[in-house]
């Protein structure tokens, strides 16, 4: 009987960030149904409506073990299996996250966020200082490229999606790159956007670390975003000589990724 394969995702391309993410799922998944690999891979062969020769056992035990980078197309037919057959963790965190925050004392539930901040914005922050000097007197053009931020609205939930990929970490000046590194460093995170009362608030996890990262956020008349980002230090920071500040704090102004230029 000839098999009839399922419409593909429009996702062709993975980054590494979103590999981790996909493999730590099927991780997660083999773990609490307590499968094994070859059964994992018959699972995700039937969600795609494909043969299990059209996804080598092998090639998928690579991928999970992380020794080899396995073509998009292997890793499109995981990522669609973890869309459909696991508990969303991102989704699951928001709906308990709002739970967490209850109702406020004047009987309101959290607030939804507004169907404004659907979308995807480009974040700016203060350009770093030079190194020895340790202030200077704020400029309009201090401002330099430092993210990208999705917010993607869940239609009967509170609460948003939001991924950044951070592309400036030292905000490093326009044109310019850290020699230090072969490759410009890129961060990517997940999360939730809440509505609490007062700003937004975000919480989201670095993909690769797990390390927290956070947002205070306010919407302006505008139509930009101002807030505040926080994360600690952690696996991917090198430690100035004689120690460094516990966490790294920013001033973000986040406009709509078609109005940045």
């Amino acid at each position: 009987m000839e098999t009839k394969a399922q419409a593909a995702p429009k996702q062709t391309y993975f980054d590494e960030g979103e590999r981790q993410a996909i493999r730590h799922s099927l991780l997660r998944y083999i773990d609490e149904n307590n499968i094994g690999v070859p059964t994992l891979q018959r699972l995700i062969a039937a969600a795609n409506g494909i043969s299990v020769d059209q996804l080598p056992l092998k090639t998928l035990q690579r991928f999970m073990a992380d020794t080899h980078r396995s073509n998009d197309l292997m890793v499109r037919y995981c990522h669609h299996f973890v869309r459909g057959q696991l508990v969303d963790p991102i989704k699951s965190f928001g709906d308990q996250f709002a739970a967490f925050l209850g109702v406020w004392r004047d009987g309101r539930d959290c607030r939804p966020v507004p169907p404004d901040m659907a979308g995807t914005f480009a974040s700016h922050t203060k350009e770093a200082l030079p190194p020895g000097q340790t202030m200077r007197v704020s400029r309009a053009g201090d401002l330099v490229p430092f993210s990208r931020i999705q917010v993607d609205l869940l239609p009967g939930h509170v609460f948003a999606v939001i991924s950044e990929t951070i592309v400036n970490w030292k905000a490093l000046p326009s044109g310019t790159s850290d020699y230090s590194l072969p490759t410009t460093p890129r961060r990517n995170y997940e999360g939730v956007l809440i509505h609490p009362n007062g700003a937004l608030f975000a919480i989201m996890r670095n993909v690769l670390t797990g390390t927290p990262r956070t947002y205070w956020l306010d919407r302006h008349a505008d139509n930009r975003v101002f807030g505040y980002g926080h994360e600690s230090y952690g696996a991917l920071d090198t430690k100035a000589p004689g120690g460094s500040p516990l966490h790294d704090s920013r001033t973000v102004v986040l406009v709509p990724a078609k109005d940045s230029p």
